[in-house]
Order: C-alpha cells, then structure tokens, then sequence
C-alpha cells in the first residue's frame, strides 16, 4: 500500500467529515461565515404593519423586512425585480391575503425562492381566520376593484391584529420548532397589550382579554358591563373613543370599516364611487349634499390618496379633512401598531370634539 495516497485520503475524509460551522444570515439577507449559533428566520412582509407584528411575535430570532412602505396603496405596489431579490433568501413571505396585495405573487413567483410558494409552510396568509366584512354578493368588473373575500383593511381592528399574530406565531413555531415556545410567549405578551390598550389594564384585570374580545365582537360588551355596573372601569382605546360612537364619518375608500367597527362610527358613504376609480363630478355633489345633511364633521381617508376631492368637500361643508397613515412606519410618524392605532383613535376624536 502507497504511504501517502493513505495519508492523502485519511486527511481528505476527516476533512469532509468534519462538522461544518452553521452559517447565520447577514442584514442583507446572505449567508455570512463565522456566525456560529446566531442562526434566525429570514421574513420577508408585503405591508410594514405586518413586519412590525412579525417583529413583536419573533423576537431576536428573525429579521424582518417589509416590501412596501406606509406611503404606497398595498393594492398597487409594484413587483419590481429590486422587491424579488428581497424576498430570495426568505424563509418565510407574510401576506395580509384576501386579493389586497395580488402583487405579492408575482414578487414570489419572481423570487425563484421555493420556499415562500403558495402551499409551502415558508408561506403565511395572516388574515386566515379573520371574519370579513363587506363581502360582495355579485362581482362586475365595472364596480371597480371589489374584494370577493370581504374587505381586506382586517389590521385596523385591534382584535384582527391578535389573529394576523396567531397565524405569524404558528408559522414560525413550525418551520424553528426550537424556538416554538419563546414564539408563543412572545404571542401571548402581544394578546395581552392588545387587550389593555383596547380595553384598559383594570377591566382586562377584572375580566379577561378573551371574554372581553368576544363581548366586543358579538356586540354585548355595553350592556355586559352597565348590567355589572363595570361601565366606569372601561379604558383604553374603547374608552377614548367614546365621542365617536353612532357618529357619521366620511371616507375616500373603503378602508376603515374595521375601525368603525369596533369603535362605533358610522361610514354613510364613501368619496369614491366605486373602489379605486376617482369620483365624479356628480359623486362628489351627492357626498357634498350628504355631509350637510346628516351633519358630518369628519372626513378620513389614508394618507396615500390623493386629496383633491376630501379638500373640496371640506372648504365647502367646514367639516375636517383628516389624512392619515393606516400603516407603521418612521416616514410617516408611526414607529408600531400601538401608535398607529393611537394616532387613528386620537385624531378622529379630536376631530369629533373640536366641531362640537
């Protein structure tokens, strides 16, 4: 036997079979070496709000990065090769779903990333779960861009945001099982602030978030806390927002019907006569003649569109034109959903309190 062909393949084989050192992803979503046990989830979000869930849900054990910004309509992002190489090294690609951001497939698609494919775990829908609203009895092309699974805006309802985080917790449960329970710690904290924010620390003390959820989705939580004579201990957003309550509320679009739901306002109609396409002329008379009517003080639309005819209106009805973000972002103002669901809260009641 040749000496040192032994040798030479006695080193080779300790060579290959020596542990590889685990390689952690950079900021930019490569691989980088010498980063032994700082492995993490690579998430990739269609809208900032849902990175910011992601953020609160995973912890130090994901990075983030959101494909759009808070100043761009979700519904016409464009899916741009740029958007496709961040969603390449991602091991999960979270989506609101329900038709709102249909460029997020042609991101994927484009992506080559067989991870993050519709069907694949590496795939999140975070709306699953969420009762719609509106959900359209016939679908005609002429209505405009009507969603055939309800209204897709399911993040401006605080109780919403508990599910996109329940669904976000599971996926990464499963694809770092390891991890799984600091995930559902991380959840459960979420909940909880959710319930406090929404209904105050004392009620959520005395009764439960999870009874106080399903109070205020079934529409008893009132008569549920005057039957107990608990109506003072109320707080929160819920409390805040009381001066709204039954008020009619202008909109451009049809965005805030979640909000007005659990808060209490009443959207009458919508500047936009059908959703996406800009009102006409007579639109426009028929919103003016409604806000001098039923006496509106209040017109609210998102801060991307444009603000042409909610200008118009409120110069001739004297009621207040508020444009605001309806996602989290530092360009806008809004670091996380808390204070976006504070700054939507705030400036509608302010809104409502200075007319009167």
């Amino acid at each position: 036997m040749n000496t040192k062909t032994t040798l030479r393949t006695l080193a080779l084989s300790s060579l290959f079979l020596a542990p590889v050192p685990a390689l952690a992803r950079s900021v930019d979503g490569e691989f980088a070496p010498g980063t032994e046990g700082i492995e993490s989830l690579e998430v990739v979000t269609t809208l900032p709000v849902l990175a910011d869930i992601a953020k609160d849900v995973g912890g130090e054990f994901i990075h983030v990065a959101a494909l759009s910004t808070p100043n761009q309509d979700p519904h016409y992002v464009q899916p741009t090769p740029v958007l496709m190489q961040k969603a390449r090294g991602a091991d999960v690609f979270i989506e609101c779903g329900l038709q709102l951001e249909l460029w997020g497939e042609k991101v994927a698609a484009g992506s080559g990333n067989p991870k993050i494919q519709v069907g694949q775990p590496g795939r999140v829908i975070a709306s699953t779960g969420v009762e719609t609203l509106e959900l359209p009895t016939i679908l005609i092309r002429e209505w405009g861009d009507v969603h055939p699974y309800g209204n897709p805006h399911v993040w401006l309802d605080p109780l919403n945001a508990k599910i996109l985080a329940k669904n976000i917790a599971e996926a990464f449960s499963k694809l770092d099982a390891p991890h799984a329970d600091a995930y559902r710690a991380n959840l459960a904290e979420f909940e909880h602030r959710i319930d406090v924010a929404l209904f105050g620390a004392d009620l959520v003390d005395e009764i439960g978030g999870r009874k106080l959820a399903r109070l205020s989705k079934g529409g008893r939580l009132e008569e549920y806390l005057e039957h107990r004579g608990l109506s003072e201990m109320l707080g929160g957003w819920l409390a805040k927002a009381a001066p709204l309550r039954g008020r009619p509320i202008v909109t451009y679009h049809k965005t805030f019907i979640y909000l007005a739901t659990r808060f209490g306002f009443e959207i009458p109609i919508e500047i936009e006569e059908k959703p996406g396409i800009p009102p006409s002329a007579k639109q426009r008379d028929r919103v003016l003649k409604l806000i001098r009517d039923q006496g509106v003080h209040t017109i609210l639309q998102a801060v991307y569109h444009d603000r042409t005819a909610g200008t118009y209106l409120a110069k001739e009805t004297g009621a207040h034109l508020l444009s605001e973000p309806i996602d989290v972002g530092e360009d806008v103002g809004i670091p996380d959903y808390f204070a976006l669901m504070d700054n939507l809260v705030s400036k509608l009641v302010e809104s409502e309190s200075t007319h009167n």
